[in-house]
């Protein structure tokens, strides 16, 4: 273990296995260390197998950072324990173990499990130009349906309907540049919430 003192909520943190546990501390407490030498606790002293351990971070270098830490950690406690045939295995197998972000996470287990949503196996995650040309399109279409059911509005003399009011008030025509960017703006902004669709009928 590295040379670093331990205070006793560290300590209780890293080795507390009676239940579930749930940790809240700010920056600079030493959370990242902490994690670490708790992982290392549950590998090398209570026999827990990596592939059983799934730690989840915020971006793909903090997960690598994560990874590397925990495993200098099993690298160090077998240096001081070489004839240790547990800490030889588990040392082999620490690549098992689930060190990643969420969306990597997840990736894995539809992967690992396509079969049970009917899902191709041949599916791939498509990049942020691809996406962005997908939204692109969606949003054509989505504007030549609702222009098109403004004019017939017109036509017919009826009432206007929210979308005249979006129109009169950022743009006039159908390749409206501004029209187009607030509603994806709207869109990443209400994504951004656990469930969108609520936050944006609580905001109509």
């Amino acid at each position: 273990m590295p040379d670093i003192k331990i205070n006793s909520r560290q300590q209780e943190a890293i080795t507390f296995t009676s239940g579930p546990m749930q940790v809240l501390a700010g920056p600079g407490s030493g959370k990242t260390f902490t994690i670490t030498q708790r992982i290392r606790y549950l590998i090398a002293e209570c026999g827990v197998e990596p592939s059983r351990i799934l730690v989840i971070t915020f971006t793909r270098a903090a997960a690598g950072e994560m990874r590397e830490r925990i495993t200098a950690a099993i690298s160090e406690k077998l240096a001081s324990e070489p004839e240790n045939e547990h800490l030889q295995r588990q040392s082999a197998l620490i690549h098992n173990a689930q060190i990643t972000t969420i969306h990597s996470f997840c990736l894995f287990v539809i992967r690992n499990h396509f079969q049970e949503i009917g899902l191709d196996p041949a599916f791939r995650v498509a990049d942020e130009g691809e996406v962005g040309l997908l939204m692109q399109d969606v949003l054509e279409d989505v504007l030549e349906e609702a222009f098109g059911e403004l004019e017939r509005a017109k036509e017919e003399e009826k009432e206007a309907f929210p979308f005249q009011l979006l129109v009169e008030a950022y743009g006039t025509g159908k390749k409206e540049t501004v029209l187009e960017e607030s509603i994806l703006s709207l869109y990443r902004f209400a994504m951004s919430y656990p469930w969108p669709e609520e936050w944006l009928r609580e905001h109509g």
